[in-house]
């Protein structure tokens, strides 16, 4: 099935904030859309607490290019399965966890897309270089990734290409920490990147990246390659996608 809608994080609980106050619900939903049409329709199709679905629209946030992103805080829903549903261009598309829908729960509230691994944001970064008399301008990329707790031995990180491809670069995240939540524990970690400093490559005007998740237990590798067409990021000093 061609997959162009991807949960980037979702979240819902119930809670208690205190001062007498029970019974608090929240649910956040972001998604990353291939931008194949103007008009987009992105909702988050979740289970009621009766067992009925319904859906709920999420919101345009941003653009980077080739993708979309979608998202929405709710304070009067919860749910403990849910699913994305995206119409653009006469065409319907899903992310529902290859047919498993996802669930969360009190206990573990949070959860990432699909491939379990899914980039949060990417920053280009230029810099100063002296040697042999001469000052280089040097360049490199640093960002997040939200990685869902599969295992305890993992390698996370970035494949970057600074050529299109010609060469390329792996550079293992570090682990963060992980995402909050009110209750419960959460289950979608954060981790961080910086790939080495090297001079500007003027040969193209874009860093080219895919971000990997290695199961170490189980040698499983998963990406997040924005729909196979991998992420474009302008070498310009402080170009962001997310």
């Amino acid at each position: 099935m061609l997959q162009l809608v991807r949960l980037k994080y979702g979240e819902s609980e119930t809670f208690a904030p205190g001062g007498g106050i029970t019974g608090v619900e929240i649910t956040k939903a972001s998604a990353k859309v291939a931008n194949i049409a103007f008009q987009k329709d992105v909702a988050l199709h979740y289970r009621q607490p009766d067992g009925t679905w319904a859906e709920r629209a999420l919101t345009w946030q941003a653009n980077y290019g080739d993708y979309d992103l979608f998202g929405r805080n709710f304070n009067d829903i919860v749910t403990t399965e849910f699913a994305l549903r995206y119409a653009a261009g006469g065409q319907t598309f899903w992310d529902n966890n290859n047919f498993a829908n996802y669930h969360v729960d009190t206990g573990q509230p949070n959860v990432v897309g699909e491939r379990s691994v899914v980039l949060n944001k990417a920053t280009a970064k230029r810099g100063t270089e002296a040697g042999g008399g001469l000052v280089f301008t040097t360049s490199w990329t640093e960002g997040e990734i939200y990685v869902q707790n599969r295992s305890f031995n993992k390698r996370v990180g970035i494949r970057l290409t600074a050529n299109n491809w010609a060469t390329f670069l792996d550079t293992d995240a570090t682990f963060s920490g992980t995402v909050s939540v009110a209750t419960g524990i959460p289950e979608v970690e954060l981790w961080k990147f910086k790939t080495g400093e090297f001079n500007l490559d003027e040969s193209t005007p874009n860093f080219r990246f895919a971000i990997y998740y290695h199961d170490l237990d189980s040698g499983a590798w998963f990406w997040d390659n924005n729909f196979g067409r991998d992420y474009t990021l302008s070498k310009t000093d402080l170009a962001m996608i997310a």
